[in-house]
Protein backbone atom coordinates (compact mmCIF):
# COMPACT_ATOMS: atom_id res chain seq x y z
CA UNK A 1 0.00 0.00 0.00
CA UNK A 2 1.35 3.42 -0.97
CA UNK A 3 2.15 5.81 2.10
CA UNK A 4 -0.70 8.60 0.49
CA UNK A 5 -3.56 6.04 1.15
CA UNK A 6 -2.23 4.80 4.08
CA UNK A 7 -2.27 8.18 5.81
CA UNK A 8 -5.75 8.64 4.16
CA UNK A 9 -7.25 5.66 5.77
CA UNK A 10 -6.03 6.71 9.30
CA UNK A 11 -7.34 9.78 8.93
CA UNK A 12 -10.42 8.80 8.45
CA UNK A 13 -9.77 6.48 11.45
CA UNK A 14 -9.23 8.87 13.45
CA UNK A 15 -12.02 11.16 12.76
CA UNK A 16 -13.93 8.38 14.36
CA UNK A 17 -11.67 8.67 17.37
CA UNK A 18 -13.71 10.50 19.57
CA UNK A 19 -17.18 8.84 18.82
CA UNK A 20 -15.27 5.57 19.42
CA UNK A 21 -14.35 6.48 23.11
CA UNK A 22 -17.51 8.29 23.76
CA UNK A 23 -18.83 4.67 23.63
CA UNK A 24 -15.55 3.16 25.67
CA UNK A 25 -15.67 5.77 28.67
CA UNK A 26 -17.82 6.22 31.39
CA UNK A 27 -19.88 8.44 28.69
CA UNK A 28 -17.33 17.97 28.53
CA UNK A 29 -17.39 20.51 29.87
CA UNK A 30 -21.52 22.03 30.01
CA UNK A 31 -22.00 24.35 26.69
CA UNK A 32 -24.79 26.15 25.33
CA UNK A 33 -27.66 24.31 23.41
CA UNK A 34 -30.51 25.53 21.16
CA UNK A 35 -33.94 26.23 22.80
CA UNK A 36 -35.98 22.96 23.85
CA UNK A 37 -39.68 22.57 22.36
CA UNK A 38 -40.09 20.57 24.74
CA UNK A 39 -38.53 18.60 28.46
CA UNK A 40 -36.20 16.02 27.82
CA UNK A 41 -37.82 12.56 28.49
CA UNK A 42 -36.21 8.96 28.76
CA UNK A 43 -39.41 6.83 29.40
CA UNK A 44 -39.86 3.95 32.00
CA UNK A 45 -38.43 0.70 30.30
CA UNK A 46 -35.41 2.78 29.03
CA UNK A 47 -34.68 4.60 32.49
CA UNK A 48 -34.63 1.07 33.82
CA UNK A 49 -32.02 0.18 31.26
CA UNK A 50 -29.75 3.38 31.22
CA UNK A 51 -29.87 3.25 35.46
CA UNK A 52 -28.80 -0.54 35.45
CA UNK A 53 -25.73 0.57 32.83
CA UNK A 54 -24.93 3.96 35.00
CA UNK A 55 -24.60 1.61 38.38
CA UNK A 56 -23.09 -1.55 36.93
CA UNK A 57 -20.22 0.79 34.74
CA UNK A 58 -19.67 3.98 36.91
CA UNK A 59 -20.28 2.16 40.45
CA UNK A 60 -22.75 3.14 42.95
CA UNK A 61 -21.04 6.25 43.96
CA UNK A 62 -21.34 8.02 40.14
CA UNK A 63 -23.29 11.21 41.09
CA UNK A 64 -20.18 12.04 43.22
CA UNK A 65 -18.15 12.67 39.53
CA UNK A 66 -15.00 11.23 41.69
CA UNK A 67 -13.49 10.25 38.59
CA UNK A 68 -11.31 13.20 37.42
CA UNK A 69 -9.59 11.81 34.90
CA UNK A 70 -9.24 8.61 32.25
CA UNK A 71 -5.48 8.09 30.74
CA UNK A 72 -5.71 5.13 28.09
CA UNK A 73 -2.80 3.71 26.29
CA UNK A 74 -3.06 0.72 23.30
CA UNK A 75 -3.30 0.49 19.55
CA UNK A 76 -5.36 1.60 16.83
CA UNK A 77 -5.62 -0.87 14.41
CA UNK A 78 -6.89 -1.32 10.72
CA UNK A 79 -6.93 -4.91 9.98
CA UNK A 80 -7.87 -5.24 6.32
CA UNK A 81 -4.87 -2.91 5.80
CA UNK A 82 -2.53 -4.34 8.02
CA UNK A 83 -1.99 -0.27 9.71
CA UNK A 84 -1.18 -0.66 13.23
CA UNK A 85 -0.78 2.65 15.27
CA UNK A 86 -0.18 3.37 18.78
CA UNK A 87 -2.50 5.81 21.04
CA UNK A 88 -2.35 7.38 23.97
CA UNK A 89 -5.71 9.44 25.38
CA UNK A 90 -6.34 11.72 28.24
CA UNK A 91 -9.96 12.52 29.14
CA UNK A 92 -10.19 15.35 32.22
CA UNK A 93 -13.95 16.51 32.02
CA UNK A 94 -12.60 19.65 34.02
CA UNK A 95 -9.71 20.65 32.30
CA UNK A 96 -9.39 19.46 28.58
CA UNK A 97 -8.66 16.49 25.95
CA UNK A 98 -6.10 14.82 24.11
CA UNK A 99 -5.82 12.19 21.79
CA UNK A 100 -2.05 10.74 20.05
CA UNK A 101 -1.89 8.61 17.61
CA UNK A 102 1.43 7.68 15.78
CA UNK A 103 1.63 5.57 12.93
CA UNK A 104 5.47 4.16 12.79
CA UNK A 105 7.70 5.82 10.28
CA UNK A 106 4.82 7.55 8.92
CA UNK A 107 3.95 10.51 11.82
CA UNK A 108 1.42 11.55 14.01
CA UNK A 109 -2.32 12.82 14.29
CA UNK A 110 -3.55 14.70 17.53
CA UNK A 111 -6.45 16.16 18.49
CA UNK A 112 -8.05 17.37 21.86
CA UNK A 113 -9.71 20.21 23.50
CA UNK A 114 -7.36 23.25 25.31
CA UNK A 115 -8.34 26.07 27.00
CA UNK A 116 -12.26 25.55 25.18
CA UNK A 117 -10.42 25.40 22.06
CA UNK A 118 -11.14 21.96 20.16
CA UNK A 119 -8.09 21.71 17.93
CA UNK A 120 -6.31 18.64 15.62
CA UNK A 121 -3.09 18.55 13.82
CA UNK A 122 -2.00 16.11 11.46
CA UNK A 123 0.91 16.02 8.55
CA UNK A 124 -1.94 15.96 6.16
CA UNK A 125 -4.28 19.00 6.98
CA UNK A 126 -2.26 20.43 9.30
CA UNK A 127 -3.27 22.45 12.65
CA UNK A 128 -6.94 23.40 12.35
CA UNK A 129 -8.83 24.97 15.02
CA UNK A 130 -12.34 22.86 15.06
CA UNK A 131 -15.64 24.22 14.65
CA UNK A 132 -19.58 23.29 13.98
CA UNK A 133 -19.74 19.01 14.60
CA UNK A 134 -16.29 18.88 14.83
CA UNK A 135 -15.79 20.45 17.86
CA UNK A 136 -19.27 19.18 19.34
CA UNK A 137 -18.24 16.15 19.15
CA UNK A 138 -14.71 16.78 20.65
CA UNK A 139 -16.19 18.69 23.73
CA UNK A 140 -18.84 15.85 24.35
CA UNK A 141 -15.54 13.63 24.46
CA UNK A 142 -14.39 15.33 27.34
CA UNK A 143 -17.50 14.64 29.90
CA UNK A 144 -16.82 11.10 31.36
CA UNK A 145 -20.62 11.57 33.10
CA UNK A 146 -22.70 12.15 30.09
CA UNK A 147 -24.66 9.14 31.23
CA UNK A 148 -25.84 11.29 34.35
CA UNK A 149 -26.06 14.38 32.15
CA UNK A 150 -28.14 12.72 29.09
CA UNK A 151 -30.69 16.00 29.29
CA UNK A 152 -28.57 17.81 28.14
CA UNK A 153 -27.30 15.82 25.40
CA UNK A 154 -30.34 14.27 24.45
CA UNK A 155 -34.16 15.11 23.65
CA UNK A 156 -35.77 11.99 24.59
CA UNK A 157 -34.35 8.40 25.27
CA UNK A 158 -36.92 5.43 24.37
CA UNK A 159 -37.25 1.82 24.78
CA UNK A 160 -37.26 -0.08 21.63
CA UNK A 161 -37.16 -3.73 22.49
CA UNK A 162 -35.33 -6.79 23.16
CA UNK A 163 -32.43 -7.87 20.06
CA UNK A 164 -29.92 -10.58 19.65
CA UNK A 165 -26.31 -8.62 19.10
CA UNK A 166 -23.84 -11.08 17.10
CA UNK A 167 -20.17 -9.42 17.84
CA UNK A 168 -17.50 -9.43 15.03
CA UNK A 169 -16.44 -12.73 16.18
CA UNK A 170 -19.62 -14.55 15.93
CA UNK A 171 -20.83 -14.96 19.85
CA UNK A 172 -24.58 -13.20 20.19
CA UNK A 173 -25.87 -11.80 23.72
CA UNK A 174 -29.42 -10.77 24.42
CA UNK A 175 -29.80 -7.00 24.23
CA UNK A 176 -32.17 -4.09 25.08
CA UNK A 177 -32.15 -1.51 22.45
CA UNK A 178 -32.89 2.30 23.12
CA UNK A 179 -33.06 5.09 20.81
CA UNK A 180 -31.72 8.37 21.45
CA UNK A 181 -32.87 11.85 19.54
CA UNK A 182 -30.08 14.97 20.15
CA UNK A 183 -31.11 17.51 21.46
CA UNK A 184 -29.55 20.49 19.26
CA UNK A 185 -30.03 18.66 15.87
CA UNK A 186 -32.98 15.45 16.33
CA UNK A 187 -30.07 13.02 15.20
CA UNK A 188 -31.09 9.40 16.06
CA UNK A 189 -29.13 7.25 17.26
CA UNK A 190 -29.16 3.63 19.34
CA UNK A 191 -27.77 1.82 21.97
CA UNK A 192 -27.80 -2.42 23.03
CA UNK A 193 -27.06 -3.35 26.57
CA UNK A 194 -26.93 -7.23 27.51
CA UNK A 195 -29.44 -8.63 29.23
CA UNK A 196 -27.09 -10.13 31.38
CA UNK A 197 -24.55 -7.65 32.57
CA UNK A 198 -26.59 -4.05 32.13
CA UNK A 199 -22.93 -3.07 29.95
CA UNK A 200 -23.33 -1.05 26.53
CA UNK A 201 -22.80 -3.88 24.01
CA UNK A 202 -23.01 -1.65 21.06
CA UNK A 203 -24.11 1.99 19.39
CA UNK A 204 -24.83 3.06 16.01
CA UNK A 205 -24.47 7.27 15.12
CA UNK A 206 -23.12 9.55 13.14
CA UNK A 207 -19.51 10.84 12.98
CA UNK A 208 -17.87 14.35 11.71
CA UNK A 209 -15.38 14.82 9.95
CA UNK A 210 -13.28 17.50 8.22
CA UNK A 211 -15.75 19.80 5.76
CA UNK A 212 -18.77 18.54 7.99
CA UNK A 213 -18.51 15.36 6.35
CA UNK A 214 -20.44 12.62 8.18
CA UNK A 215 -20.51 9.17 8.67
CA UNK A 216 -22.25 6.12 10.32
CA UNK A 217 -20.37 4.66 12.33
CA UNK A 218 -21.02 1.40 14.03
CA UNK A 219 -19.11 0.27 17.49
CA UNK A 220 -18.80 -3.02 19.62
CA UNK A 221 -18.17 -2.61 22.76
CA UNK A 222 -15.88 -5.83 24.37
CA UNK A 223 -13.76 -7.24 27.42
CA UNK A 224 -14.59 -5.27 30.26
CA UNK A 225 -12.60 -4.89 33.04
CA UNK A 226 -12.41 -3.22 37.11
CA UNK A 227 -10.31 0.12 36.89
CA UNK A 228 -10.22 1.09 39.82
CA UNK A 229 -13.58 0.61 40.93
CA UNK A 230 -15.36 1.22 37.57
CA UNK A 231 -16.02 -0.38 34.88
CA UNK A 232 -13.83 -0.02 31.31
CA UNK A 233 -14.39 -2.26 27.77
CA UNK A 234 -10.56 -2.76 26.73
CA UNK A 235 -11.46 -3.27 23.16
CA UNK A 236 -13.57 -1.72 20.52
CA UNK A 237 -14.59 -2.53 17.61
CA UNK A 238 -15.56 -0.21 14.62
CA UNK A 239 -17.07 0.07 11.27
CA UNK A 240 -17.30 3.95 10.28
CA UNK A 241 -17.92 4.26 6.34
CA UNK A 242 -15.86 1.65 4.25
CA UNK A 243 -13.28 1.61 7.59
CA UNK A 244 -13.03 -1.05 10.53
CA UNK A 245 -10.27 0.03 13.36
CA UNK A 246 -10.26 -1.95 16.28
CA UNK A 247 -8.74 -0.19 19.68
CA UNK A 248 -7.66 -2.49 22.26
CA UNK A 249 -6.17 -1.05 25.12
CA UNK A 250 -2.69 -2.40 27.28
CA UNK A 251 -3.40 0.36 30.41
CA UNK A 252 -6.29 2.12 31.29
CA UNK A 253 -5.58 4.33 35.02
CA UNK A 254 -8.19 6.45 36.71
CA UNK A 255 -7.34 9.56 38.52
CA UNK A 256 -3.77 9.85 37.71
CA UNK A 257 -1.64 12.63 37.45
CA UNK A 258 -2.46 15.44 34.93
CA UNK A 259 0.04 17.98 34.53
CA UNK A 260 -0.86 21.60 33.14
CA UNK A 261 1.64 20.68 29.85
CA UNK A 262 -0.13 17.56 29.17
CA UNK A 263 -3.41 19.47 28.24
CA UNK A 264 -1.40 22.63 27.27
CA UNK A 265 -2.78 24.08 23.84
CA UNK A 266 0.42 23.31 21.18
CA UNK A 267 2.21 25.94 19.26
CA UNK A 268 1.24 25.65 16.66
CA UNK A 269 -2.43 25.38 17.56
CA UNK A 270 -1.65 29.12 19.51
CA UNK A 271 -0.16 30.41 16.07
CA UNK A 272 -3.89 30.17 14.04
CA UNK A 273 -5.25 31.79 17.47
CA UNK A 274 -2.79 34.57 17.81
CA UNK A 275 -2.89 35.05 13.91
Amino acid sequence: MNSSKTLKLAMLALTALPMTLTSTTLAGPEHAHAEKAEKPSMDAKAKKIWDRSVEVTMSENAEDEWVESIRLEGTMSIPAQSITATMNVLIAPKRGFRALVELPGMGAFESGVSDDVAWSNDMMSGPRILEGEEAKQMFREMDLYADLHWDQYYQSVSYVGEESVTFPDGTEVKAHKLELVDIEDGEVSSRWYSDESGYLVKSETTTAGPGGMKMPATTYTLDYREVNGIMMPYKTVSSSGPIQQVMEFTSIEVNGEVSDEDLALPEDIKELIDG
